[in-house]
């Protein structure tokens, strides 16, 4: 019993894992280490509200908590004002994904008749996708310092366990003052 209830939490974790994509970039010859405090700023949704599937604020104090939970643990310290050195930003939406081929004569098919011989097969399947880009820029200056840009698959997935997958992803690489000052 002990060892399929691990294996399950193991099969729930991949698929929520699994599932996305994260790209990170960062801006050459900046060292981000030298910043001290940063705030969450309210980002934009860009899925129509009748398709949402989550209330703008939640989705905010969900990404809020995920990425100061992330930057936090690397030595940055969290402030609600203006006075933040660094201000993070995000964009997210959702939007249905068609995927469709063609298998080809006889797709692995038998033929019932001679005239399904040379009759191709196709199939298409629909599914929903997730999308977030989290930006980091710098308050005096607003210029760009990192950027990450995930994909999540929606389908089957608890959107809040996916999101903190997904931003836990995206800060894998991000510049840890912890480790600098350890030098």
């Amino acid at each position: 019993m002990k060892g399929s209830v691990i294996l399950f939490a193991f099969y729930t974790l991949g698929l929520s894992v699994f599932g996305q994509s994260v790209k990170t970039t960062m801006q050459k010859g900046v060292d981000i280490t030298v910043y001290e405090t940063f705030t969450v700023m309210k980002g934009e949704v860009m899925t129509p509200p009748d398709a949402r599937k989550i209330n703008e604020n939640v989705l905010f104090q969900s990404i809020k908590e995920a990425v100061k939970k992330e930057m936090e643990l690397r030595g940055y310290k969290f402030v609600e004002d203006s006075t933040a050195q660094l201000y993070v930003s995000y964009v997210a939406g959702s939007y249905n994904l068609t995927e469709g081929g063609n298998m080809g004569p006889l797709s692995r098919t038998p033929a019932q008749t001679p005239a399904d011989m040379d009759q191709s097969r196709s199939w298409s399947r629909e599914s929903s996708e997730g999308m977030i880009v989290i930006d980091m820029m710098d308050s005096r200056s607003k210029k760009e310092l990192w950027k990450a840009t995930g994909n999540l698959s929606l389908e089957n997935v608890d959107l809040d366990r996916g999101l903190d997958a997904i931003i836990y992803k995206a800060f894998k690489k991000f510049p840890n003052k912890n480790k600098k000052n350890k030098k």
